[in-house]
């Protein structure tokens, strides 16, 4: 008797676990929890110039993993309306403001005041910001679209004050990776609520190109000679080690020459597991930043494909799940996440290849930290939200 009670109990929990993941997209879960298991052996190898270093990151990284799979799991199964309530989104940009001017008055980490240490673990502001920016500004372009459909009255108020204000305290940090990250997310999602496809690639086009003369001006020109702007010339050492990387091979360009002989000494199919030569004091934060030369120092590069690969497969997910969207502020949410998905890996591997000039943005889902973790998970758990429930609306 007792055992069937048992066995009809289990039945009914399977089924209800069932029905809880039925609407559940594995197309973007799989590729997430791949890169989390590649993350977590790519960060014990990469600090393993000694074996407590390894062990200690390790159970850190492990720890932010497995934070990161219940936060995914719980962000997909919740009510997500609370997200657009504007009390909340008010409250959160306050919070997050108070903690740019704490971050502003911390110690300065590599020429940056980005990160408030609470002795246990540090807090990166302007990560966080990330997937507020996308949600402020999805519910704010909706709310402004839906009041232009139907004629209604559009006061002046557009949150240009918060958003402004968010952006200018990451600048001055200074964090010009951070700062460029989000304000790429607050101008895909103003441009996709525009609804004009026209206007949004002249714009889209036009800051393309004055970034791309701004880049040469710099070869030849250094405004942060003068002025309050020495305060970030440590920004500009990291565009003359970009110019010209090996003239300055022992000073500001060390991490980029060290980052091409480790890609070097990869080859195809790498060096092996644990056997980098440029992680051993050569290559700085092999962990976090470089993390990417370290996987194509011992994986080569089949490893570094395939990392990119379910990268781009997760990203073009999120993206394909906005654009079948019928809700233009789901929709948007989708376009603020990609965005910031895409930007941070363009960004990282374009400064490990020297592409583009190093930002110190690390590498979605793989490099090691635990801010990142939970804003990357909180921000995909939102998606395959909004994934289940399209699904649940076909059927």
């Amino acid at each position: 008797m007792k055992i069937s009670v048992k066995f009809k109990f289990l039945k009914i929990m399977i089924k209800k676990l069932r029905n809880k993941f039925k609407y559940f997209d594995w197309k973007l879960f799989i590729p997430f929890i791949t890169l989390c298991i590649i993350s977590i052996m790519a960060v014990y190898s990469a600090s393993g110039v000694n074996a407590h270093n390894s062990a200690i990151y390790f159970l850190k990284q492990t720890i932010y993993v497995g934070l990161g799979v219940c936060i995914v799991l719980v962000m997909a199964h919740l009510k997500i309306d609370f997200l657009k309530n504007p009390k909340f989104l008010f409250g959160n940009a306050v919070f997050l403001i108070v903690l740019l001017l704490i971050a502003l008055n911390s110690a300065s980490i590599n020429g940056a005041k980005g990160w408030i240490s609470t002795g246990l673990f540090n807090i990166q502001p302007a990560e966080m910001c990330k997937l507020f920016l996308a949600l402020y500004m999805a519910q704010k372009v909706a709310d402004r679209a839906h009041k232009r459909e139907i004629g209604a009255e559009i006061k002046n108020t557009f949150p240009i004050i918060i958003v402004v204000g968010m952006l200018f305290l990451i600048l001055i940090e200074p964090d010009l990776g951070g700062f460029l990250i989000n304000l790429s997310i607050v101008l895909v999602v103003y441009l996709a609520g525009l609804n004009d496809f026209k206007k949004s690639f002249k714009l889209l086009a036009t800051g393309f190109t004055v970034a791309l003369v701004g880049l040469q001006v710099l070869r030849f020109f250094n405004p942060f000679a003068y002025g309050p702007l020495k305060h970030w010339g440590y920004m500009y050492q990291r565009f003359t080690a970009y110019f010209t990387p090996f003239k300055y091979a022992n000073a500001e360009g060390k991490q980029l020459v060290n980052s091409y002989y480790a890609i070097s000494n990869g080859g195809i199919f790498g060096v092996g597991i644990g056997n980098s030569i440029q992680k051993r004091g050569y290559l700085p934060e092999p962990h976090t930043d470089f993390i990417l030369s370290v996987i194509a120092e011992e994986k080569g590069l089949i490893g570094t494909v395939v990392v990119l690969i379910l990268l781009f497969l997760l990203i073009g997910r999120i993206f394909k799940i906005g654009i079948r969207s019928q809700d233009l502020y789901k929709s948007l949410i989708c376009y603020g996440i990609g965005t910031f998905m895409f930007i941070e890996t363009m960004f990282n591997v374009g400064g490990v290849n020297g592409l583009l000039p190093i930002t110190g943005v690390t590498l979605p889902f793989v490099s090691y930290g635990g801010s990142s973790m939970v804003v990357l998970t909180a921000s995909l758990g939102i998606v395959m939200n909004i994934s289940a429930n399209q699904r649940r609306q076909k059927k």
